[in-house]
């Protein structure tokens, strides 16, 4: 081995060592970066829209971060002033919460002995019980928990503000120069014919994957928010973010906020709110959005099985934690992209086309439909206008 080769080798090792040294040094930060590069994602539609408008990419990119930090804020501060106005209720008398926990438990109890007589006796009574100590005697031993727990959020805050931070600055930089950077690599590698339309799959299927279902998911919030200001539920705002946010999480959705909900209202003997409550959720926050709404916005988009798309965001989530939820599609997608990009290149060299030619028919497709550049407010208009021409339909009377 000459004096060049070994120069090569030390020259890679010191490189990994180097690469192997900043990954350990960021590994608390890694966590925020993903989600950092995940939030810019789903905001370039959104910045997008304020560029055209601006014409200034640092404005722009400034507005979709300020859009969404007053949106993050004014839900901090409605769940607080929510929870302030709820402990204030409830102190006013010391056996207040214990009234209010023990009267919805004879409820329980009665339409259990009504029902299953032998099991409210078996498994009822001995809650009662428990439930019957003062109330005084209960606050005492929840309070080391509730140190605890503020003690460990005080000690992370200085974390937690760094990460916050951090995220903040890297969405402004990536929305400003993402698009720079990606055109750079791209000219660094090989296949440079393939490398365009495996971006071009992998882009439509990361918006069917994310944008289509955060979009989806948004308006059920909103549409949560409508149905719960119309039957008059308490704090409407706060419960139609909770449902948005459990509508993100696969396997649970909505239905595990508007069903509970209903229950409750059964249970204090509001029979009509409960009713109408279950009713609204299974038709507008259940069957409309995934039946009608998601295939509407992903039908130009990549065509993805829904299994996949369960298994994507349901998987990780076992595994590892949260992150899951964009971990989980990103590498299901990519693998996806592999598959779909091969597929075409079959068929190119099956009809006697080259790759640039594949990748440009579908762009002009994309163009012809007015799906070139999916974006959360053409996706809106989109599906506002087939909305009104569905209503006038029906109000001529044609099918």
């Amino acid at each position: 081995m000459d004096f060049d080769d070994r120069f090569r080798w030390m020259a890679a090792a010191a490189i990994v060592f180097v690469i192997a040294a900043t990954i350990y040094v960021t590994k608390a930060f890694i966590t925020t970066i993903l989600l950092s590069a995940f939030v810019a994602y789903l905001m370039v539609p959104v910045h997008s829209n304020l560029f055209r408008i601006t014409k200034n990419k640092q404005l722009a990119s400034l507005l979709s971060i300020s859009i969404v930090v007053v949106i993050v804020i004014t839900f901090i501060i409605y769940v607080i002033n929510a929870m302030m106005t709820e402990v204030s209720s409830l102190s006013g008398s010391q056996y207040a919460l214990h009234t209010v926990v023990n009267d919805s438990f004879d409820t329980i109890t009665n339409v259990g002995k009504r029902y299953a007589p032998s099991l409210a006796a078996q498994y009822l009574d001995p809650i009662r019980l428990l439930l019957a100590a003062p109330a005084g005697s209960i606050v005492p031993k929840l309070l080391p928990y509730a140190t605890e727990i503020l003690s460990n959020l005080a000690s992370r805050t200085p974390i937690l503000l760094a990460q916050s931070g951090v995220a903040i600055l890297l969405i402004y930089y990536i929305l400003i120069d993402g698009k720079c950077v990606v055109d750079k690599i791209l000219v660094l590698l090989p296949e440079n014919a393939v490398t365009p339309l495996f971006l071009g799959e992998l882009n439509a299927i990361y918006n069917s994957l994310f944008n289509v279902y955060f979009i989806t998911c948004a308006l059920i919030g909103v549409t949560a928010t409508v149905g719960f200001i119309v039957m008059e539920i308490p704090y409407p705002f706060l419960w139609g973010m909770v449902v948005f946010i459990f509508a993100l999480i696969p396997l649970i959705g909505a239905g595990s906020i508007y069903i509970p909900m209903s229950l409750y209202y059964l249970l204090i003997q509001d029979y009509t709110i409960s009713v109408t409550l279950l009713v609204f959720g299974l038709i507008f926050l259940t069957i409309i959005p995934e039946n009608i709404v998601r295939p509407h916005l992903a039908k130009r988009s990549a065509s993805i099985h829904p299994a996949i798309t369960l298994v994507a965001f349901a998987a990780p989530l076992f595994v590892i934690g949260m992150m899951g939820l964009i971990v989980g599609p990103v590498l299901y997608g990519f693998l996806l992209a592999v598959y779909r990009t091969d597929t075409r290149i079959k068929e190119a060299k099956a009809a006697g086309l080259d790759y640039d030619q594949i990748y440009l028919e579908k762009e002009e497709d994309a163009k012809d439909d007015g799906y070139a550049s999916p974006s959360f407010i053409g996706s809106l208009r989109r599906l506002w206008a087939r909305a009104i021409a569905i209503l006038k339909k029906l109000i001529r009377g044609k099918p």
